[in-house]
């Protein structure tokens, strides 16, 4: 007898609480990301000089608005994230390998698919040609081969992506004495100011935000011509982190890109919802 009454009071007070979280875990499921799906000690690879996404603040410090919204996303899922200064194709390599575990401002292609996982897209980044703005106007370039016709000689970021116009193009072989491959932003751009090098290949917000800090902002401009738009994903180690996991950041992501702040945060460069983006598909 006491072992009935114990049951139908434990049916009493119990089983509607597990219906209730049952279907509450149904209708908002990224209320119930936790620490504990994250993997121990937290590695996000994160660049120095990717102005104003990721870069050195004043107080020495990594910031910058992506590393920003990673660590709102990443603190909703109850990690807490170790960011590593690491130059992006030195980060790639590491992911690989994973001794990292997460990288921002990540385009998909189909060698990384090999090894790594891909959130929804977060924000657009766009690839175009930064200048001398006193070159304004001296270039006529209507098509990437233009870049071909008019001798340019070109700094590209090694190990990263601008798009598959750009990428046909770095394969010419008649490009090859075009292009410079350079190890960061500040490099590039110093060589643009120096008249080292015609443009840069790369997002002009991040050529601009640094500039602005070097002090040479009024020296450079952008070319009208679009080499590349695209959504960007947070990148995930295959060998450290869960397709479920990487759902349950979807899940918040989706939440996050509705909200006001958000769209203030990230202007032109937002999105929308990336509910229908899968992390094994994209």
């Amino acid at each position: 007898m006491i072992v009935m009454s114990l049951r139908k009071l434990f049916n009493a007070l119990f089983r509607p609480a597990i219906g209730v979280l049952a279907v509450l875990w149904t209708i908002f499921p990224s209320a119930f990301v936790h620490a504990e799906d994250c993997p121990d000690n937290f590695r996000v690879g994160a660049s120095d000089d990717y102005e104003p996404f990721s870069y050195i603040g004043a107080d020495g410090k990594l910031t910058g608005l992506d590393l920003r919204f990673v660590q709102q996303i990443l603190g909703e899922a109850g990690c807490t994230p170790q960011f590593l200064d690491l130059p992006f194709p030195r980060a790639v390599v590491e992911l690989a390998a994973g001794r990292i575990d997460m990288m921002m401002f990540a385009s998909v292609t189909a060698e990384r698919q090999n090894f790594a996982l891909f959130s929804a897209p977060y924000r657009n980044e766009t690839a175009g040609l930064i200048i001398r703005a006193r070159d304004q106007g001296r270039y006529p370039i209507t098509e990437v081969g233009d870049l071909l016709k008019l001798k340019l000689l070109l700094a590209h970021d090694v190990g990263t992506y601008r798009g598959d116009l750009f990428e046909t193009f770095m394969a010419n072989p008649a490009a090859k004495k075009n292009i410079i491959q350079v190890s960061s932003s500040r490099q590039s751009l110093n060589m643009l100011v120096k008249g080292r090098i015609n443009a840069i290949v790369e997002t002009p917000a991040a050529v601009f935000a640094l500039a602005e800090t070097l002090g040479v902002r009024d020296q450079i401009a952008e070319h009208p011509f679009l080499l590349w738009s695209e959504p960007v994903h947070f990148m995930f180690s295959r060998k450290t982190v869960s397709p479920d996991f990487v759902a349950q950041i979807d899940a918040l992501l989706a939440d996050a890109v509705q909200t006001p702040e958000y769209t203030s945060q990230f202007g032109s460069m937002s999105v929308g919802s990336p509910a229908n983006a899968g992390s094994e598909t994209n």
